[in-house]
């Protein structure tokens, strides 16, 4: 075996000696807070006074809730509900339609404004990104830094966000 960090020689390129990491930044209200922010409507800060939000899409001739806000998934209401039993459980439920194409595009954005972090950035499904820090994390102070960092300032953006840091995109 040879030394860790060392190159293999039998097969050049197979081990760098280089640790990957992969952060992976999971945003979970991405369509809510985007709908928020196109429409320029205001979250109420009270959670007694908010009026609960679905957008909605339709499916097999029926309309069901793609995305909720927090006000809704306090009242039970779930993504993949029939709108009409989120109907049943909160009568007074704002709802407006989904916009994936829309969400995508903000996806995309997010996707290349992350390019202040790295300059390895992937779109992971809907509402999320992998960033390949390798090598960058130093440059915010450590991978904490650079997590708390991108945190504050989505924070500022007005989007929820999850973190994760593995040496993989799918641990």
């Amino acid at each position: 075996f040879a030394a860790a960090g060392a190159r293999n020689k039998k097969f050049p390129g197979m081990w760098s000696g280089t640790m990957r990491r992969i952060l992976s930044l999971w945003l979970p209200m991405l369509a809510v807070e985007r709908w928020y922010h196109q429409t320029k409507q205001v979250k109420q800060a009270s959670p007694d006074k908010r009026t609960p939000l679905v957008l909605t899409a339709d499916a097999n001739g029926a309309r069901f809730v793609a995305a909720a806000d927090y006000a809704a998934l306090d009242c039970g209401i779930a993504p993949g509900m029939a709108l009409a039993d989120a109907r049943a459980l909160e009568p007074g439920l704002k709802t407006a339609p989904t916009d994936p194409m829309a969400d995508a595009e903000m996806l995309e954005r997010l996707a290349d404004w992350c390019g202040r972090y790295t300059p390895w950035v992937a779109v992971c499904g809907r509402d999320g990104l992998w960033l390949d820090i390798s090598g960058c994390a130093h440059l915010f102070g450590g991978e904490a830094g650079l997590m708390a960092d991108l945190t504050e300032r989505l924070a500022g953006f007005g989007l929820t966000a999850q973190l994760a840091l593995a040496d993989t995109p799918g641990a």
